[in-house]
């Protein structure tokens, strides 16, 4: 048997692992019945169509042809980590508006394309959203700016 589209065959393994771990947390879980689900129903059920669909992207891969998988990237990844992380460390000391900033345009510096423009206006929507979704229409207690 050989790999014809290794993307998909991929695709299909991460899709069967995510599978596993679902039904491993599920495993705990009462499972109940489909009129009075139990705590362990949508996983057990989010578990089985994962691994049906990582299946069917398996088989797929063994007969259809397809493309490869392109070279990976590190530094996209560790750039959006750092920005995450940051986010977490700042939003306390600076508040939302900084570290939503911050987390944006880093984030976007991970990418190809980047432009600082629509990095900037981006971050001005997400800054926007975020306060008018989570400070006033929610009520969270977050600094907006920061404290001093």
């Amino acid at each position: 048997m050989t790999i014809r589209a290794p993307k998909d065959f991929w695709s299909g393994v991460m899709f069967c692992g995510f599978a596993a771990v679902a039904l491993l947390a599920a495993r705990g879980y009462s499972v109940g019945g489909a009129g009075k689900m139990g705590p362990g129903y949508f996983p057990l059920l989010l578990g089985g169509l994962l691994f049906a669909m990582g299946a069917v992207l398996i088989g797929r891969s063994l007969v259809l042809a397809g493309e490869g998988v392109p070279r990976f990237h590190l530094w996209p990844l560790l750039t959006i980590a750092v920005a995450v992380c940051l986010f977490g460390l700042l939003i306390e000391p600076l508040g939302l508006v900084v570290a939503l900033a911050v987390l944006t345009v880093l984030s976007a510096w991970a990418g190809a394309q980047f432009r600082w423009t629509e990095a900037f206006a981006l971050a001005a929507a997400l800054i926007l959203f975020s306060i008018g979704v989570f400070v006033y229409a929610l009520g969270l207690p977050l600094n907006i700016w920061p404290s001093l």
